[in-house]
């Protein structure tokens, strides 16, 4: 595994005024591998341009994307994977439904790499030097990139020697990030994209979006308490850790503790260090909800299935007499649940970011601050916890979250010299827009244990006339819809895969010419005791439509196409 590289990213709280900072959280980051998948042949795409829309700067770079053509027919699809904020090695491995269904649409596989993360570095290592090398880091010229690759792979005679036909439909899958660009791609490129499925998407979740900022935190928040957790453990071990860090015999507890053992180069000394534990627990917790699957996975690091269930049975006694070591053991124990369940020998938590970096989204190598970037030029989220009724954290809103935001982006990068002027924070209002009204072939899928899913639309914004489908599906987290198959899947997962690739069916099919309807998903079932595997090529998993209108009937119509595509 790449050695990483130590960063500062996240500007935290200090004694006086730490309080005040709104978390700044990455949307998802899966773990690098040095090994690239089997299943994939890297290629690079050489003399992409670094700025598609003006002509003075001509510089060039080349971007790494990976294909699989094993099942690839003739008149087949391509299935085209948006590259998110991080090593593209990740997202292969966590985007199984695309392998799974491929044979079955005779598709040919791509995953690309986003400009400025893992191998893709228009720069090399100087991509994050200055200000002006790093400008070119937007969704923008990221889905410029996307668009070149493809119509360059429908021209003859082009630097693969392999050409796809010119009339290839295009087919886009993204999760997160990579599900905002999916369904950016489609709405910006409508002659190269036929349609997105774009999973755990917070496209809305920016100024003008209609959406609340403290949404993140309810959600995780619900998702906890619904896991069995005393929602009063939670919201009060914060000032726990406070308390403790002002005395010395709390202080004392916290460095020589029984539960985790903290990083020498990080010890409780005042309450600073304090508010950089209580953010160190804070984002296991977050992160947790984000990825509750319900199989083990290593995604972010190595979990149990249900992760959240499993650390809420260290937060899960009742009452609210609980002394200060009493809740922080309680909860340090649910966050060991994160950062070291495998439980490896003399693991030490180093809880300030300007010290070991940001250790719960580790493995992001040389482009670790290739988010943060992006949050301080044109994705600005305004994300924060409000406390009380709103969620089980601190409140940190303060009266303006933009001032704060600002704040944040000067600190993080200070050494380039930000300024406001760096930043539009409209930007993506007017790049795509929040009005779904003249897009089309859009499947938007939301996890309800997902806290991102809040960012997104809500399914009453569902126009099946123009191919817009919206769908929040109980007992899914963050873009599982988009993992490979498995036995313990929800049966709601199962249903809304089979849905969703019966409407992608129909997009893809010139005889499907009815509009497509969903119908609700069943009643959640959950597994229990049947060993996690996953399922392979097994559409349609055991679903059927229902037959009682006209709408199921042109469902089942995509059913019959999709089941004898390749016949």
């Amino acid at each position: 595994m790449k050695e990483l590289l130590i960063f500062l990213i996240f500007v935290l709280v200090s004694s006086l005024e730490g309080s005040k900072w709104p978390r700044r959280r990455s949307l998802i980051h899966p773990k690098t591998f040095d090994d690239i998948p089997p299943n994939v042949e890297v290629k690079w795409y050489k003399g992409m341009r670094v700025d598609h829309f003006a002509y003075g700067n001509t510089d060039t770079f080349n971007l790494r994307f990976m294909w699989n053509n094993t099942f690839y027919k003739a008149g087949g699809p391509i299935f085209f994977y948006t590259g998110n904020e991080g090593s593209l090695e990740g997202f292969v491995t966590a985007t199984g439904i695309m392998f799974d269904i491929a044979q079955q649409f005779n598709a040919s596989l791509i995953f690309a790499e986003h400009r400025y993360y893992g191998q893709t570095q228009p720069y090399n290592t100087s991509s994050y030097a200055n200000l002006k090398n790093l400008g070119y880091l937007t969704s923008e010229q990221a889905l410029a990139d996307y668009a070149e690759l493809l119509s360059t792979l429908k021209t003859p005679n082009n630097q693969f020697n392999y050409t796809f036909p010119s009339d290839t439909k295009v087919i886009s899958f993204g999760g997160s990030y990579g599900g905002m660009l999916s369904a950016w791609f489609r709405m910006k490129y409508p002659h190269i994209v036929t349609g997105a499925w774009a999973g755990s998407a917070p496209l809305i979740y920016m100024r003008g979006g209609g959406i609340e900022p403290g949404v993140f935190d309810n959600i995780t928040s619900r998702t906890y308490v619904d896991n069995g957790c005393n929602r009063f453990i939670l919201a009060n071990v914060w000032n726990a850790v406070l308390n403790l860090s002002a005395t010395a015999d709390g202080r004392a507890f916290l460095n020589n503790n029984t539960v985790f053992t903290l990083d020498p180069r990080t010890p409780i000394r005042n309450a600073t260090d304090g508010w950089n534990l209580n953010a160190f627990m804070r984002e296991a917790i977050e992160y947790m909800a984000m990825v509750d699957y319900p199989y083990p996975t290593s995604f972010l690091e190595p979990l149990p299935a249900w992760p959240v269930k499993v650390a809420c049975s260290f937060m899960n006694s009742t009452g609210t007499t609980f002394t200060d070591q009493q809740l922080v053991t309680m909860v340090a124990q649910a966050a060991n649940v994160y950062y070291n369940y495998n439980q490896v020998a003399n693991y030490t938590w180093c809880i300030d970011y300007s010290v070991c970096g940001d250790e719960g989204v580790g493995g992001l190598g040389n482009d670790a601050l290739g988010w943060p970037w992006q949050e301080c030029s044109e994705i600005v989220m305004a994300m924060c916890a409000h406390g009380g009724t709103n969620d089980v954290f601190w409140e940190e809103c303060g009266t303006d979250i933009y001032q704060l935001l600002q704040e944040q982006c000067v600190q993080i990068f200070a050494n380039l010299s930000w300024t406001s002027a760096n930043w539009d924070i409209d930007a993506v209002k007017k790049l795509y827009g929040f009005d779904l009204s003249a897009a089309s072939n859009l499947i938007l899928t939301q996890g309800h244990l997902d806290p991102w899913s809040g960012g997104g639309y809500s399914a009453s914004a569902t126009n099946p006339s123009r191919g817009i489908y919206i769908l929040e599906i109980p007992g899914s987290a963050h873009h599982l819809d988009l993992r490979q198959p498995n036995t313990c899947d929800p049966n709601t997962i199962t249903n809304a895969r089979f849905q969703i690739i019966n409407i992608i069916s129909c997009w893809l099919t010139s005889s499907c010419q009815n509009t497509m309807s969903l119908y609700s998903l069943p009643d959640i079932q959950i597994p229990t005791g049947i060993e996690c595997k996953d399922v392979v090529q097994g559409f349609p998993w055991g679903q059927s439509y229902p037959t009682t209108s006209a709408g199921s009937m042109s469902l089942m119509l995509a059913f019959v196409v999709a089941l004898f595509w390749n016949f």
